[in-house]
């Protein structure tokens, strides 16, 4: 996948707080233990979601992090953008410097729907969307509400 692990991680970080939403705030060695995220690479993730607006840190007893905006405002590839990923930067997959509609390599028409295609998955896809899709598997696997 051309995700890179940071974006994967942000992804995996704000679909673990979206079931964690309905029961209050999650601590952070407890998001780090339940999306298999290093909680020193967690740290610097979500520090870039509370500068992006999407989540709010609560300092303390009972603290951690919760969403901030509402779920249908934030897209995928908002999230994507605020780890700096951008579908655009990505490489010839043929591993050509230069690679356009006009110098194509062999893979760059199929390579140019692929990318295009996730671009619209991205840009039409918000968290709630992945909240309402997963609403069952999520807190049965994530078992969130235990331990609080």
């Amino acid at each position: 996948m051309f995700l890179n692990q940071t974006s994967q991680y942000a992804l995996r970080a704000m679909a673990g707080l979206i079931v964690a939403d309905q029961t209050g705030p999650l601590k952070s060695k407890e998001l780090a233990k339940k999306t298999e995220i290093p909680s020193h690479y967690l740290s610097k993730i979500m520090r870039k979601m509370v500068e992006a607006g999407f989540i709010e840190s609560k300092k303390g007893h009972g603290g951690g992090f919760l969403l901030k905006k509402p779920l249908k405002q934030i897209r995928i590839i908002d999230v994507l953008h605020a780890t700096g990923f951008d579908m655009e930067d990505q490489p010839c997959v043929f591993g050509w410097d230069q690679c356009s509609d006009c110098n194509p390599c062999p893979l760059h028409p199929v390579w140019k729907r692929l990318k295009e295609s996730f671009n619209d998955w991205a840009f039409n896809t918000t968290l709630e969307d992945v909240r309402r899709e997963n609403r069952l598997v999520s807190e049965e696997r994530f078992n969130l509400t235990s331990g609080r």
